[in-house]
């Protein structure tokens, strides 16, 4: 899978062809297992294992993991699965949010830039991940579990996919720099440079492009999708 149009197909026709149009829901993985042949009552661990999986592949297609400290992934693909079950039960866009800022001020509290050697030479410290870091990785899983495979369900996807934010990265950055150079006095020159505040205003400004350019037409996770994709190109 060599782009988001692959990975996109895949994990539509993976959502779709495993399990029908039912969603998924989160259900207590039971861990013990008497044999090796799949029974009857292990339906409710496909459904675990999907959902892991699903966010596996979220986190691998966010360029975020490589920048992390060896056993990130893990870390971060377990916290998500926790969060999910509460995510799945927002009834608003601010609840939604709260979540959200709640799991960025986390991340930064535990999530460490790996450290870079260079001809035996230290070039990059181990510090810790900034605000939009993990904002981005946030938002780039969830676009995939809930934007891409209707996660919890068809109804509540399309809801929350409302909600959702745009993984802004550099390259959009730059686009909206172009079409808002006064925005910021000192616009940002990477997704590690984004804090909290600054994450806030860029999703503001993404709100902003989609009226501006889309006449309001598409939502800023679509906005993530069809910009990543063109800038990539």
């Amino acid at each position: 899978m060599n782009n988001l149009n692959d990975i996109q197909v895949f994990i539509k026709n993976l959502s779709v062809n495993t399990f029908g149009s039912y969603g998924l829901e989160l259900i207590p993985v039971n861990k013990q297992t008497k044999n090796q042949t799949m029974q009857k009552n292990d339906f409710s661990d496909l459904l675990n294992i999907k959902l892991y999986n699903i966010v596996d592949m979220g986190l691998t297609f966010s360029a975020m993991i490589r920048l992390y400290e060896k056993g990130t992934k893990k870390t971060l693909r377990n916290k998500i699965l926790e969060e999910l079950d509460n995510i799945s039960k927002v009834p608003s866009n601010e609840a939604f949010n709260k979540i959200h800022f709640d799991f960025c001020r986390w991340g930064i509290n535990n999530i460490f830039l790996a450290e870079k050697i260079k001809a035996g030479m230290i070039i990059k410290k181990r510090k810790p991940a900034s605000y939009g870091q993990i904002a981005k990785t946030l938002d780039v899983v969830l676009t995939v579990v809930v934007h891409y495979c209707q996660w919890p369900n068809h109804e509540k996807s399309k809801e929350m996919s409302q909600w959702l934010n745009a993984a802004v990265d550099t390259k959009m950055m730059k686009l909206l720099k172009k079409s808002y150079p006064e925005n910021f006095n000192r616009w940002p020159s990477s997704v590690e440079d984004v804090d909290e505040n600054t994450y806030l205003d860029l999703q503001k400004l993404v709100h902003r492009f989609i009226q501006d350019e889309h006449d309001g037409d598409i939502i800023p996770v679509q906005f993530g999708d069809y910009y990543w994709n063109l800038l990539n190109r």
